[in-house]
């Protein structure tokens, strides 16, 4: 089997008015500065993904970024991340103000303890009540990385204090805001039990073909499917099908996206033994049938550039 990332990547860049848009998007941290920053109005931009983790800051106004089916609504001063690969587009938003800054994935993996996966849950709109003092932290991160790279590039020690900031906000970012450690909460879990779910996020998110079982995972980890399967719904909120379905549903509208294959071709290559299996969960996460989504979202040149509402406000 080809390698699907490849085979996503290997897609036509679209070109207009200066914007690249590829799905997967690509940013160009070739001048060897691991981070590009962007202050923009967004009125809406179509699903797209990304091997860099993306920082949403709403300076003004408001915007809602949907993620599968949901729809998060950010307001002025709100903060969320964006995962590597993480499929998301913004819909239609009122007047606003918004700062992105894209963190390269490779700069991000190398700066992780042990090249550990780390997924973070990180959306002020939520939880800001209860756990602002961390939002806050990085909201002073994030103006301190701003300021750097606003900086004198000239300077020798450019590139190295912009690193350094990064590697400061990453390990902020990590120890507060990943959601295997934390979940929807504020107190960490035990260890043992967040390496287990680190093995489980493993599972499913490099063997697709396999399915994975809760049996094969619980044997693998020795502990009882009762044990496993109530830490699971206890740490995610939600049963270990429903995320092995959805990590499958979310590749499947990648490939859609990304790729011309049958709709069969990525029923099987996401997992899914017969092409009703995927409508079926498909339609739960996305609303819709795997085809109806390609025929929305995978658009031609103009119908593509229609969709990408946005103006530049400032330059970095």
């Amino acid at each position: 089997m080809a390698d699907s990332r490849k085979e996503i990547s290997a897609n036509v860049m679209l070109i207009f008015g200066g914007i690249k848009l590829l799905r997967p998007e690509k940013f160009d941290f070739s001048n060897g500065i691991p981070v590009k920053v962007f202050m923009r109005c967004v009125e809406q931009y179509p699903y797209h993904w990304h091997d860099a983790l993306e920082i949403v800051q709403v300076l003004k106004g408001s915007v809602n970024i949907s993620i599968g089916d949901d729809i998060i609504q950010l307001n002025e001063n709100d903060i969320a991340i964006i995962n590597i690969d993480e499929l998301h587009r913004i819909t239609q938003s009122a007047d606003n103000e918004i700062l992105f800054v894209e963190i390269s994935g490779d700069f991000y993996r190398k700066s992780l303890p042990d090249n550990r996966y780390f997924f973070i849950y990180c959306c002020s709109a939520y939880y800001q009540d209860r756990v602002s003092p961390k939002y806050e932290e990085l909201r002073e991160h994030i103006s301190c990385l701003v300021d750097a790279v606003r900086g004198n590039k000239l300077h020798s020690g450019y590139v190295l204090n912009i690193e350094n900031i990064l590697k400061e906000m990453l390990v902020h970012i990590i120890y507060n805001f990943d959601f295997l450690r934390l979940g929807f909460g504020t107190k960490p879990f035990d260890e043992k039990l967040v390496e287990r779910f680190r093995e489980i996020v493993e599972s499913l998110g490099n063997h697709f073909e396999l399915n994975p079982g809760l049996k094969d995972l619980a044997d693998k980890l020795d502990v009882s499917i009762y044990h496993l399967s109530h830490s699971i719904k206890e740490k995610f909120g939600t049963s270990f099908l429903n995320l092995l379905y959805y990590s499958k549903c979310e590749r499947a509208a990648k490939l859609l996206l990304g790729t011309n294959n049958r709709i069969i071709d990525i029923a099987l290559e996401c997992g899914f033994s017969d092409p009703k299996y995927l409508i079926k969960h498909f339609k739960q996460y996305f609303n819709c049938s795997p085809f109806e989504f390609r025929k929305i979202h995978k658009l031609d040149h103009d119908a593509l550039k229609s969709q990408v509402k946005y103006s530049e406000l400032k330059n970095f």
